[in-house]
């Protein structure tokens, strides 16, 4: 259904512009998305009564609005409120005649805050009912991304016939075996300048193992890492450290720290780090900001849900890397 053309300009994402005039419209949707705008840049004191304003014209404009709760959910995410987002979703989740705007706030809310699906998958679960409508459908699919959600309540979701959210896999291919003669033998057919090569860790771990690195062997191992940024530098950091020692660490780390984050490559410098195991204890910090955030990840993918996802790989690959150089260190 598409939204009313007046609705359409009420809110149609110009927040600097004077609304006041669409507040008392006879059609409420016009009224919800005027009262969102005023939320907006509203000062703190005037948000009881807005929020009170928007409960009571959400029901209503439901009728000419598809995506409610998403837009309440953007707003209340702009503005912080964390909180809020979750006591209001408990609230219209409990009214059968509001408790589709409450799924689609709970999913928008779940794509915001990392603590939204733990929070929030009980009360999805209560309110679902005898048939599951698309919009709780969406919102119990997007809240079923999170690993944090799924171990706390697994077993609720068993109780409803719903599918969760299936997880990706990487491929994990086991790469052939290398001694040191065949691991040399790669590195004499490439080129001293090789920007890629497979199964890096497993060549250049073969050669530390019986060895120093020839200087050819050096240069290639240095070129890998410290060309670009990429899988490749992640893979071959930890290598770098074993050839060149200690005193390598704090270079290292400056390069690997700042991707941590990145929707692309941070999943392999969390495990660059994870390998070098105590060595990377002053990365911790690093680690521990990326775990520690409220909100998710800013990312890019074709979809919310995608987006999602990639932040629990990150989240996931950062809170391994941090327990592995804990145990590395332990005594």
């Amino acid at each position: 259904m598409r939204w009313p053309d007046e609705a359409e300009s009420a809110g149609g994402g110009h927040p600097c512009g004077s609304v006041a005039h669409h507040l008392d419209d006879p059609l409420a949707s016009i009224r919800f998305l005027a009262h969102l705008e005023t939320l907006k840049v509203a000062p703190r004191e005037q948000w009881p009564a807005l929020d009170g304003a928007l409960l009571a014209e959400a029901r209503e404009a439901a009728r000419h609005l598809d995506d409610t709760g998403r837009r309440w959910g953007w707003v209340l995410y702009g503005l912080r409120r964390e909180q809020h987002a979750y006591a209001l979703v408990v609230r219209l989740l409990a009214d059968p005649a509001t408790r589709d705007i409450g799924a689609d706030l709970a999913r928008e809310a779940c794509h915001g805050w990392r603590a939204a699906p733990v929070e929030l998958l009980p009360p999805l679960v209560r309110h679902c009912g005898q048939g599951i409508s698309p919009a709780m459908a969406g919102a119990l699919t997007t809240a079923s991304i999170s690993a944090a959600a799924m171990r706390a309540h697994g077993a609720l979701m068993a109780t409803i016939p719903f599918t969760p959210y299936p997880r990706a896999r990487r491929p994990s291919g086991n790469p052939p075996p290398y001694d040191s003669a065949t691991a040399a033998a790669v590195l004499r057919a490439r080129p001293v300048d090789t920007g890629r090569l497979r199964h890096a860790a497993e060549i250049f771990g073969a050669l530390l193992d019986t060895g120093p690195l020839t200087f050819r062997q050096a240069a290639q191992l240095y070129n890998l890492t410290f060309k670009r940024p990429g899988r490749m530098q992640a893979v071959c950091a930890p290598m770098w450290l074993r050839h060149a020692g200690p005193t390598a660490l704090a270079r290292l780390l400056a390069l690997m720290t700042p991707h941590l984050g990145d929707y692309g490559i941070g999943e392999y410098y969390s495990e660059g780090l994870a390998r070098m195991g105590r060595h990377a204890m002053p990365a911790l910090p690093s680690l521990t900001a990326l775990i520690d955030r409220r909100t998710r990840i800013p990312v890019n993918d074709s979809t919310r849900d995608g987006e999602t996802m990639l932040d629990e790989r990150l989240l996931a690959a950062a809170i391994d890397a941090r327990r592995a150089i804990l145990a590395d260190a332990a005594p």
